[in-house]
């Protein structure tokens, strides 16, 4: 009872009030043109200096940035990914609070409820521009819970896709082309008996068994905007089932492109697919440079459509510098530029992602980040591996697992509920 007290008392701070206190973190600043050193804290206020915190390096786009804007000077601070979306908590309202920090789009749950993030929409008529070309489907994930307010922006839209080895498929009698390609994975037994059958031939289409239970929830969160738990649905009984499939007849590679193993196995031709964004295109040009012409992209399996998180960019509320952050901002977000992918498509055997990522954009929807997706998180991922190695009804199972997550956050929903105005 002291624990469900204290978990309710913190959400209705979180939703009610702002973060006020100091933070301790590793963080490394990051000074275009500059060596990286190891500590930093910025100790006095610039009239135009933006204290910049981010998870990866920025150094290009913070040198363009300054040279566009010789008049604003960058002070960039590198926090670890794991850290950044606490740290920014922590030290809002305080001296080290930085003027525009980027995130992940999977931190959003933890911020949305939030009052620390600067509502774009305020911040001029160019980013008012920018911010015109995030799809309406999609400005729910970069929103407060109440969805009034758009506290970041995608760097690039996060469209996520089937990347998948063109010429393997077409050498055992699958469909290359990316439209015939995306129907027939429309059905989950395409996608088990395509991994059966490549699978003869030391070819895999999975890197773990859950691969396609990631896939699933690239569309969906885990609550929808009536608060009820959404990955019950078809579309996840289908990947569940799968995934067995994929448990039972050893499918899956066990190995992923992160390792060193995974790696290799992807340039020996072992690894024929990957689901996730556009980054991916990149990664892959570094993996796997000698396989240019023969990668391509369609959409994702099961006819979904959805993104995979992908950095996103905001402004404190605190910032005594917006104008110059939403300068900043401006500057980094690639919605409305017109970007050379020529080295990417042909890569791709000439196809255009960046116009692809825009098209399907329009598509996605059911993200709905909360406070609660990290705890909801957790309780999914401690039972979704036995309803995998389970032989019982998967209907059956979500619905014992929806009934307990909806019972365990039952105060929680009803604090966001009222917070946000919402009936039942």
């Amino acid at each position: 009872m002291v624990i469900r007290f204290w978990r309710m008392t913190v959400l209705m701070l979180l939703l009610i009030t702002t973060a006020c206190s100091s933070y301790v973190t590793e963080m490394t600043p990051i000074s275009p043109g500059t060596e990286v050193v190891e500590q930093a804290h910025p100790d006095t206020e610039t009239k135009n200096e933006l204290i910049v915190w981010t998870f990866y390096d920025t150094t290009e786009s913070d040198r363009q940035f300054m040279i566009l804007h010789p008049q604003i000077k960058v002070k960039t601070v590198r926090l670890k990914y794991e850290e950044i979306a606490n740290a920014f908590i922590k030290a809002y309202g305080t001296r080290e609070s930085p003027d525009v920090v980027f995130l992940d789009s999977s931190m959003t749950g933890q911020l949305n409820g939030l009052d620390i993030l600067s509502n774009l929409r305020g911040q001029g008529n160019q980013v008012n521009q920018i911010a015109k070309k995030i799809p309406v489907n999609m400005l729910p994930q970069y929103s407060d819970v109440k969805l009034n307010k758009l506290i970041a922006m995608p760097i690039a839209l996060p469209t996520a896709f089937t990347y998948y080895r063109a010429d393997l498929l077409e050498e055992n009698g699958f469909p290359a082309d990316p439209d015939k390609l995306t129907e027939y994975l429309s059905t989950p037994q395409n996608w088990v008996d395509m991994a059966i059958k490549l699978k003869t031939k030391g070819i895999y289409l999975f890197q773990h068994y859950t691969d396609p239970i990631d896939v699933a929830a690239m569309s969906s969160s885990i609550l929808n905007r009536k608060l009820e738990f959404a990955w019950d649905s078809q579309v996840f009984q289908d990947a569940i089932y799968v995934a067995r499939e994929i448990r039972r007849n050893g499918l899956a590679l066990r190995s992923t492109i992160w390792d060193p193993s995974g790696e290799q196995a992807l340039r020996d031709g072992q690894l024929a697919m990957l689901y996730g964004g556009p980054w991916i295109t990149d990664s892959l040009k570094s993996w796997a440079p000698d396989q240019a012409g023969s990668w391509r992209v369609s959409q994702l399996p099961l006819h979904l459509y959805g993104y995979r998180d992908g950095a996103m960019i905001g402004i404190a509320k605190d910032s005594q510098h917006k104008s110059e952050a939403g300068k900043y901002v401006q500057n980094v977000v690639s919605l409305t530029k017109s970007v050379d992918v020529s080295g990417q498509d042909s890569y791709l055997g000439g196809q255009d992602t960046l116009n692809m990522a825009r098209s399907n954009a329009q598509y996605n929807k059911g993200i709905y980040p909360t406070p609660l997706d990290a705890e909801l998180k957790a309780l999914w991922d401690k039972n979704i591996q036995g309803i995998i190695e389970s032989d019982q009804p998967i209907a059956n199972q979500l619905a014992l697992l929806k009934e307990q997550m909806e019972q365990v956050t039952k105060e929680e929903r009803a604090i966001i509920k009222e917070a946000i105005q919402l009936k039942d």
